[in-house]
């Protein structure tokens, strides 16, 4: 298992949370749902490599996106034929946890952003999770 990183890497990708959402969006495309089921758990494994990476702007995106691509999924009519199996490819708890660990970033994204911020402005920031 990897080592998980002591201090969250530098932001890089956005300098809003409304920006790094617009990186999350997924284009319905006419591929199967199998394609989509693996297109899911590709994300769900880079979002956690990112998490444990403390790359908390990248794992944000990837765990949305895998988030939007379930919703996807579920409007599928053979998903609506065969739950139960599609339901043990995705795994269980995959969903619930890209959930909590992307609100989780969330909040922490918005810690950071607003450290920026008051960076950028010149003023003092004695006051987020990173120290800046």
């Amino acid at each position: 298992m990897p080592a998980v990183a002591s201090v969250p890497k530098e932001l890089y990708l956005s300098s809003s949370l409304k920006d790094l959402n617009k990186k999350t969006e997924v284009k319905p495309e006419k591929i199967s749902t199998k394609s989509y089921v693996h297109s899911a758990l590709k994300i769900f494994k880079a979002a956690e490599e990112c998490r444990l990476d403390r790359d908390e702007e990248r794992a944000y995106v990837l765990y949305m996106k895998y988030v939007s691509v379930y919703n996807l999924i579920k409007k599928r009519p053979d998903f609506k034929q065969q739950q139960e199996y599609f339901h043990s490819i995705l795994g269980p708890t995959n969903i619930k946890k890209a959930i909590e660990e992307a609100e989780k970033l969330s909040e922490s994204l918005k810690l950071s952003l607003w450290g920026y911020y008051l960076f950028v402005f010149g003023q003092v920031v004695t006051v987020t999770k990173r120290g800046r």
